[in-house]
Formats: C-alpha cells, sequence, structure tokens
C-alpha cells in the first residue's frame, strides 16, 4: 500500500490557517486532519499547558522547547505514523517548523539550532513532511488580525500578544526555514484576500492529493 501524503500547513499568528484549513477540509474530507501542539490525547494535555496556563508566558524557549518535541513524539507515534501507513493522506496545522520559528527565532533560541536538527531527525524519521506550505503575513497584519479574532470570539494566547518585533523574528523563522528546504516549502502571501489565498493554496496543493 502506497504511503499517503503529509501536507503541513503553518504560518504566523493571525495568518488564517484555521480558515484556510476549514476550506481544505470541505475539499479533502477524506484526508486526517490533525494540529501541533497536540493531535493525540496526550499531546493535547501538553497544549493546554504551553498555551492556556497562566505560567505559559513566562517560559523560556528551552521549556517550550522541551514540550513541543514531547508532545509532537505522541502525536507522531499514535496518530500521524498510523495514518500515513494505511495510505490516508495527512494535514497538520502546524509542525516543527512552527518549533524552528518560536521557539529558537521569536524567543530567542538560536543557541538551540543543533539540538533542533539532532532531535528532528530521531522523532521525525520516516515521517517528515512532503510538504510545508507557509502562509506569510506582515507582523502589523498579524497585531491587528489577533485583535480583531480576540475581541469576536474571545480566541486568543500569549503569542498574539507578543509585540511586533516577536512576530518580525518569527517570520524571518519561517523564512530561514524554507531556505534551508526549499524543496518542499512553498510560501503563500496571506496578506491578500480569502480567496485569493485559497487559489494559491489549491494550485499548490491539488497535484499532490
Amino acid at each position: 500500500m502506497a504511503k499517503g501524503i503529509f501536507i503541513v500547513i503553518d504560518g504566523g499568528e493571525g495568518a488564517g490557517k484555521g480558515t484556510q484549513i476549514a476550506r481544505l477540509k470541505e475539499a479533502y474530507p477524506e484526508a486526517l486532519f490533525t494540529r501541533e501542539p497536540g493531535g493525540s490525547e496526550y499531546a493535547e494535555e501538553i497544549r493546554n499547558i504551553m498555551l492556556k496556563s497562566p505560567l505559559a508566558k513566562g517560559a523560556s524557549a528551552e521549556t517550550q522547547f522541551g514540550l513541543v518535541w514531547a508532545a509532537r513524539a505522541d502525536h507522531i507515534r499514535r496518530k500521524v505514523m498510523p495514518a500515513l501507513e494505511s495510505g490516508r493522506h495527512v494535514i497538520s496545522d502546524r509542525f516543527d517548523s512552527s518549533t524552528f520559528a518560536y521557539q529558537l527565532h521569536g524567543q530567542g533560541g538560536l543557541h538551540l539550532r543543533d539540538l533542533f536538527f539532532a532531535v528532528r531527525k530521531q522523532f521525525l524519521g520516516d515521517c517528515m513532511p512532503d510538504l510545508y506550505l507557509f502562509l506569510e503575513v506582515d507582523p502589523e497584519e498579524s497585531i491587528r488580525r489577533t485583535k480583531q479574532r480576540a475581541t469576536l470570539f474571545g480566541e486568543s494566547n500569549h503569542f498574539d500578544e507578543r509585540e511586533v518585533t516577536f512576530h518580525n523574528r518569527v517570520r524571518e523563522g519561517y523564512r530561514e526555514f524554507a531556505r534551508l528546504f526549499p524543496g518542499n516549502c512553498r510560501t503563500v502571501d496571506a496578506n491578500r484576500s480569502i480567496e485569493e489565498v485559497w487559489k494559491s493554496i489549491e494550485d499548490i496543493i491539488k497535484p499532490l492529493l
């Protein structure tokens, strides 16, 4: 049986991932949709610690790095690999590219770079994504959208509340990741309308699925 295709949809706060993933679910209902941090039952508990705990904002890059890789290990073993091995396509909202962008760049953990690649090789193994699709949004627009989302839906986490320089560093993290893996990374301008972004995403993903 052919292995499924593994696609990651990633990007900074307010990039519109949720909106576009909802459309992908309609277009590809047979695929397994999941998210990080989280995705498996145990990993979802770690997600709550990382994003919802009142102590989370003060956690260091090292702490967040350890937590997210612990969650990812469980997510891969319990959910992603079984699906791929059964021939089912997997589309994940965030993956290791987020760790590279947020913990290494955003939180100033560049000293963890060598450790990141060592852990990545050990933990991901045969679970390397076939495609990373980054939705890139200007940091100022990111802040505007996250504030709007918080007002309308009451949805926010401590990353939403960071200063514009943090979001700039995160964007540079994604850009560097894409430079390191040009063969399977694509970037979409998410400053545009929902329909324009969707058309770009569909043009990239449709040939794979």
